[in-house]
């Protein structure tokens, strides 16, 4: 399910800021963010909320942002956290439906594309640079003519570069704890597994069996390596191939796989070029965080101690007998902290139960400002 970006939602709640006249927190799901008095919110008014890491459209009611490239991200005024735009419904206008009536929202209602929200995504962006190159090697005079235009670049480039994504992996993205409101009531007894949220690149790497082949014909495997997003079926000098590389991890399947059908890892790519290298890097590394069957998910403690057998990097596991805390500006507190890899701010954490297929993440808000992101 695409995320979504610009939706509807109720305020829950407004408190004030101290020391502050003209501003005030509003809490939307479970973010909090500053908003004008002058704006005349209420709790229970129904308003369009736009998420951290959104760019919006270049159109009058945004021009404030202009200064931030039209980017809304993670900001703090008066001492005060702000994640996210709280606007008033009326910057959608008026909305027809099939009937000629007038569109009434409800809360939840999507308005990503009614509004032009993209996502702020520069792996995403590097994804598609990708894709780019490869239409600039085509020989083919009509791919390149039709590849300028995005419809089909969506219809037909990109499914062709991802070349069948792993449908049998879930992709490495995790939603934020502030999406889930009622977590922290409803997993109040909860035991989660936490670890260090790794800020580089997302990739995955797997070995399936090949049902195409024929008798002793053929590879009995195949291996893949793929970024957060695309398939790239042919060796390169991305992190992603380098590390498969480095650390033999067709090999290290193998070893896995057994009578299983697939096996796959999933983890974090770091180095040189990579999130402005925070992890003062030489060369590319990646942590592992995900090692995966078709029947579960491996718990984190087992798979720490297989990936270190096999002589690679797991996520630091800071806690397996985690319990939320009761709010969630409590559990945002905790991200907070320094990180175990490098004399720095970690990015946050990743908390998981495996028996209740749960997870999420829980970003820290002074990483955010520190790197502006």
């Amino acid at each position: 399910m695409d995320r979504k970006l610009a939706s509807v939602q109720k305020i829950v709640n407004i408190e004030p800021i101290p020391s502050a006249d003209l501003i005030e927190k509003a809490t939307v799901l479970g973010w909090e963010i500053v908003i004008g008095k002058k704006d005349n919110f209420k709790v229970g008014d129904l308003v369009v909320y736009i998420e951290t890491d959104s760019i919006v459209p270049e159109r009058p009611e945004y021009e404030f942002l202009r200064d931030r490239k039209f980017r809304v991200r993670t900001i703090k005024l008066k001492k005060q956290i702000s994640q996210g735009l709280v606007l008033p419904l009326s910057v959608l206008g008026n909305q027809y439906d099939t009937w000629h009536k007038v569109v009434e929202y409800q809360e939840g209602d999507d308005v990503t594309a009614l509004i032009g929200v993209r996502k702020y995504d520069p792996e995403g962006d590097a994804e598609q640079k990708l894709i780019d190159e490869k239409v600039a090697r085509s020989k083919n005079k009509l791919t390149k003519f039709l590849s300028k235009y995005p419809w089909y670049r969506r219809i037909f480039m990109t499914k062709k570069s991802r070349g069948g994504f792993p449908k049998f992996i879930h992709k490495t993205d995790e939603d934020r704890i502030q999406l889930f409101p009622h977590i922290c009531e409803n997993e109040k007894d909860t035991i989660f597994s936490v670890t260090e949220k790794i800020d580089g690149q997302s990739g995955t790497w797997f070995l399936v069996k090949n049902h195409n082949r024929f008798l002793w014909f053929g590879e009995k495997y195949i291996f893949g390596v793929c970024s957060r997003n695309l398939y790239l079926p042919k060796p390169n000098n991305s992190s992603y191939w380098t590390v498969a590389k480095k650390y033999g991890i067709k090999k290290m399947l193998m070893n896995l796989i057994g009578d299983h059908e697939f096996v796959a890892i999933q983890g974090e790519c770091v180095g040189p070029g990579i999130q402005k290298n925070k992890y003062k890097l030489e060369d590319y590394d990646m942590y592992v965080f995900n090692l995966v069957y078709p029947e579960w998910k491996i718990d984190n403690a087992f798979a720490k101690k297989t990936m270190e057998n096999c002589g690679m990097k797991f996520v630091p596991i800071l806690d397996n007998n985690f319990v939320l805390k009761s709010t969630i500006p409590e559990n945002v507190d905790y991200s907070k902290g320094k990180s175990v890899l490098v004399d720095g701010l970690r990015e946050g954490v990743v908390v998981r139960n495996y028996e209740k297929n749960l997870s999420f993440k829980i970003i820290n808000p002074e990483f955010l400002l520190k790197y502006e992101e």
